[in-house]
């Protein structure tokens, strides 16, 4: 920032440094020569150069527009309302505190002894009684106030509160007794800006004014002072005028040896203040009562602020300041800004720890305050970086920044190189890379990244591994880092066990997916059910186990489930397996499985006890020995053909002894039996010998055997009947003729009795067999 206002004096169109101040700057400061004083002088060769300061003066301060004066209601007003519609026009005045006045004087007034050429606002008032004589008169003073004149380097937009404590004013001219109209010891001008002063209002009047003031620099819009830590630059210009006498209002004393003449006095507050090299500047130097005064020596006709008469005075944000003159003004000039990129606080980086698993979002928060700069001052860059551990996946890192809760990363250039993200700021000035940015990164804890080395900490929430994190920001290339924080990623390690059986079946060969086994856990719930395969095993799906299982033994059970398939004999029995889970380390667990000591070991019986018996008897219910039936297994077409083979019977329930060939054989009772037929198969019965003096049965009988294990026989029309149970067994009867025998001797001869029955067996055979055929099934 540059000075706004140069020093002035009389009305000469020199007294500005809004344009001026800024093409002097030339931030060198060459070595200076002490000049002992209250307020430490320095002598510097490049005065205007010097300006620094740790705020920030807007440059081309409007003063008209931001000004407010102190009303004697106690209350602040603002100074523009004071200015009528026609600025060509007087305004009201208003008042002030201690009979002071404020209003507005338009331009040309030629009322002004020094005949402003400008309007102003001009603080005024009368003397007492009309008359102000070489002794002068005493007022308390009046205060106004010039609001966001600048900011600091936190952000804080400032204003200045300008108190008069005390005005002193008398005539100039000893030989005579004038009465000018007003006393103006203030004025805010258009061109000038702000102005200490010592004028009348009456034309050709002069007179000497002695005043004190006090300037605090405030917050906006309270009265608190900004931080007392902080630098404040003024320029005093052009402090050149001697003493004005009345005559004719141009009679100047030419040995500047009044202490009326212009001069400016640093009397609290200030730090120091720079003058231009010896030889060059025409301030004078001096101490009264502990003020370190600044007195004009000789006239300046430069119309800029410049190494001749021009003081840089260097104070704290509240200063007082005295002031002399006659028939002349300064104006305040404010030229504090900072040279270079001011220092700024170490970034944070939040949270300290977060616990996140393999595959969570970890969020990390970056707090950088930075200091508000101006366009001459701004960084060069500034860049923020965070290298993500290699356990965090930055391939899908995310990077959003915020300023007071706005997203505001549309500033700043994102970037993820590996595993190194950055943010650049896109524009280092004045409103964009200022005040307090969080910058806010994710990224996933990796799914596969090896965690075994990183160190480990536990507590009551279990063992963690800490994944570290750390920050920097970097501001023209001098970077500072954040704090680490840590991810705790819990330890995890893994383990597996698939529960086993084993399954056998005497009697039958075991199918595959025959049986059913299921699994259960401690308290009762049903892990899972599987199938044996066609060897027997049984395997159960894969548990898992993790870290939270270490140290822990799970009790599970097997059962075979009873499906109810016939002739088999289920083993009913429990097995109980127990698993242990032991931490391996790495990352790894051990998992041990206790069977008992032959293991988890089922066996199921096939025992069939369908049975089959056959009775064989003659048309007279008697009974028939030595017939012969073979029992045939359909091969599935429900047809009797040659593809069906004899079947697969046993002799005894046990099925110990094979009846070989399924050829059964009745005995004396005229029975035969078999045992062994499955449920749901379909056999054929077929007699293959008949006894002695008997025909032969030529039909082969369906037997269909029942999943209830019943037996029934099945017609050609499909028409089933069930056989009945006799002794426990079913039972189908068959009855079978005698073959038909010849007389041995006949009276007439056998001749005619042979053609009268082969005559009958030509004309009602079929009906004496379809007789016969269905009285066979009793």
């Amino acid at each position: 920032m540059t000075a706004n206002l140069a020093t002035s004096c009389h009305t000469r169109g020199l007294r500005t440094l809004v344009g001026s101040l800024l093409a002097l700057m030339t931030f060198l400061v060459l070595l200076p020569t002490r000049v002992q004083a209250t307020t430490p002088v320095e002598h510097v060769d490049d005065l205007l150069g010097s300006i620094g300061g740790t705020v920030y003066i807007n440059e081309n301060i409007d003063w008209n527009h931001i000004g407010q004066y102190y009303g004697n209601d106690g209350q602040w007003h603002n100074i523009p309302d004071l200015r009528p519609a026609d600025p060509a026009k007087e305004g009201d005045a208003v008042d002030l505190q201690n009979g002071w006045k404020i209003k507005w004087c338009p331009p040309y007034n030629t009322d002004y002894t020094s005949g402003y050429k400008t309007g102003v606002y001009m603080v005024f008032r009368a003397p007492d009684n009309g008359k102000l004589d070489s002794t002068g008169s005493d007022w308390g003073g009046f205060k106004l106030r010039f609001n966001r004149i600048g900011y600091t380097t936190s952000g804080e937009d400032i204003d200045s509160i300008i108190e008069f404590t005390a005005v002193h004013a008398r005539q100039s001219d000893n030989t005579a007794l004038n009465e000018p109209k007003l006393i103006c010891p203030f004025h805010i001008g258009d061109k000038y800006g702000a102005a200490v002063a010592a004028v009348s209002t009456k034309d050709k009047e002069c007179i000497s004014i002695k005043s004190t003031f006090t300037t605090t620099l405030v917050k906006t819009g309270t009265e608190t002072q900004i931080d007392p830590s902080n630098e404040f630059d003024t320029v005093y210009a052009d402090i050149d005028q001697s003493f004005h006498y009345q005559d004719g209002g141009t009679k100047r004393d030419p040995t500047y040896n009044s202490p009326w003449r212009e001069a400016v006095g640093l009397a609290d507050g200030y730090k120091s203040a720079l003058l231009g090299p010896v030889g060059v500047t025409t301030v004078k130097v001096d101490e009264e009562n502990g003020v370190t005064w600044f007195r004009s020596s000789q006239n300046d006709d430069a119309n800029a602020a410049n190494n001749i008469s021009t003081v840089v005075a260097k104070a704290g944000p509240k200063f007082v300041t005295g002031w002399v003159g006659d028939g002349c003004e300064t104006s305040i000039g404010y030229a504090s800004f900072v040279r270079v990129y001011p220092e700024w606080p170490d970034p944070k980086k939040s949270p300290e720890t977060q616990v996140r698993k393999r595959g969570e979002i970890a969020s990390f928060d970056i707090t950088q305050a930075f200091p508000y700069v101006s366009e001459k001052n701004k960084a060069t860059s500034i860049v923020v970086t965070d290298t993500l551990d290699s356990a965090l996946d930055a391939s899908h890192a995310t990077v959003q920044v915020f300023k007071g809760g706005v997203d505001v990363t549309d500033n700043w250039t994102i970037n993820v190189s590996g595993q190194v993200v950055t943010a650049t700021a896109k524009n280092t000035g004045h409103g964009f890379a200022e005040g307090e940015h969080t910058f806010r990164i994710t990224a996933p804890v990796s799914q596969t990244a090896a965690l075994d080395t990183y160190e480990t900490e536990k507590n009551q929430d279990g063992t963690f591994r800490k994944v570290p994190n750390q920050a920097s920001v970097a501001i023209n290339g001098t970077a500072k880092t954040t704090n680490t924080t840590h991810v705790l990623v819990p330890y995890e390690a893994s383990g597996s066990v698939q529960i086993s059986a084993k399954k056998s079946l005497k009697g039958k060969q075991l199918e595959d997916q025959q049986f059913t086994f299921r699994l259960t856990d401690g308290q009762g719930a049903v892990v899972g059910e599987k199938k044996n395969d066609g060897n027997g095993d049984v395997t159960f799906d894969t548990i898992d186990f993790d870290q939270d299982d270490i140290g822990k033994t799970y009790t599970y059970t097997i059962t075979e489930l009873d499906d109810a398939k016939q002739g088999y004999t289920y083993d009913a029995h429990t097995e109980t397996v127990k698993v242990k889970v032991e931490d391996a380390g790495e990352g790894k667990l051990n998992v041990v499985t206790e069977y008992d000591a032959d293991g988890a070991q089922f066996e199921n019986n096939y025992a069939p006890n369908v049975g089959f018996a056959i009775l064989k008897h003659d048309e007279n219910d008697q009974p028939l020995g030595g017939a012969k039936f073979t029992l045939y297994l359909d091969d599935g077409d429900n047809k009797f053909t040659s593809m069906d083979s004899p079947a697969t019977i046993y002799e005894d329930q046990t099925l110990q002894r094979r009846i070989e060939g399924a050829v059964m054989t009745t005995d004396g009772q005229g029975k035969a039996l078999c045992y062994g037929l499955d449920w749901g198969k379909t056999y054929w019965l077929k007699e293959t010998t008949a006894p002695a003096g008997y025909t032969l049965d030529p039909d082969a009988h369906r037997v269909v055997v029942g999943e209830d294990g019943s037996i029934s026989l099945v017609d050609e029309q499909g028409v089933s009947a069930k056989l009945p149970v006799k002794d426990g067994v079913s039972t189908m009867t068959i009855k079978d003729t005698r073959v038909a025998s010849l007389p041995s001797t006949a009276g007439t001869g056998i001749t005619p009795i042979l053609f009268v029955g082969f005559a009958l067996v030509l004309v009602g055979g079929g009906s004496i067999l379809h007789v016969v055929r269905r009285r066979r099934y009793l």
